[in-house]
């Protein structure tokens, strides 16, 4: 699992470095945000970055907030961004709308208010190792639950791309980024199973990171296709600004 993550975060890493040209002309600055999110979220997670980080800390594992707060910001991100050229309306107002960051507040609100309730003795990123405490549990499935709700209003229009007549690197950045969220779906339904089957916590994690590595893999296609193609062949806001 941990080789999955270094895999993610370097792929992230260097999609985000493609974005940096244009920030100085206000383009891409949405993606490359949600790039560095999504590399901080995976780099704490790694275990010896997140020892290293909680040691500064009193209260043990909270790191782990940090981790939490930058995957959401980074699922966020890329919702709203995907969700603009799609026309996912509902998408669009749950991230990046009014309602959508009062859900993002009362849901972190809710995660920092389970993880004040937990009691854990040694670091664990995710508090995996106390998966088995109802408390913990219920701290992972908000963030998970959560994901998995916003991920669920693209899997339609996502789907509608795929199938719809296009550029061959059009459908496969769709399809990519269609896997990627359906992971995430898929994660949410194997951490509720793993309530009554111990042991699914690891499964979970490389779903997790399965999700992310075929969505990075989706926006590298799509940004593959700008810049091989004069003109651009994936409609999507976080590239069609820019000029190929």
């Amino acid at each position: 699992m941990e080789i999955l993550f270094w895999v993610v975060l370097a792929l992230a890493a260097g999609l985000s470095l493609t974005r940096i040209p244009g920030l100085s002309r206000s383009r891409n600055q949405a993606i490359f945000l949600c790039g560095v999110a999504l590399c901080a979220s995976f780099a704490i997670m790694l275990p010896p970055v997140y020892a290293a980080i909680d040691s500064l800390f009193v209260r043990t594992n909270f790191t782990d907030l940090f981790a939490k707060l930058g995957l959401f910001l980074a699922v966020n991100i890329l919702i709203a961004q995907v969700a603009k050229p799609l026309k996912a309306t509902r998408a669009l107002q749950l991230t990046a709308g009014i309602p959508g960051r009062l859900i993002l507040v009362l849901v972190y609100g809710l995660d920092m208010v389970l993880f004040a309730l937990t009691t854990t003795d040694k670091p664990s990123p995710g508090l995996g190792a106390y998966m088995a405490d109802p408390v913990v549990f219920g701290y992972n499935a908000v963030t998970v639950l959560y994901i998995a709700f916003l991920c669920s209003w693209l899997i339609g229009p996502l789907s509608h791309q795929v199938r719809k007549a296009g550029h061959p690197l059009q459908r496969w950045s769709s399809g990519l980024v269609l896997a990627g969220f359906s992971l995430a779906i898929l994660r949410s339904l194997v951490l509720l199973v793993g309530w009554i089957v111990p042991g699914l916590y690891e499964a979970g994690q490389s779903i997790s990171a399965l999700s992310a590595l075929s969505v990075v893999a989706g926006l590298a296609c799509a940004w593959f296709a700008l810049r091989k193609y004069s003109a651009p062949t994936i409609r999507q806001s976080h590239l069609r600004e820019e000029s190929a």
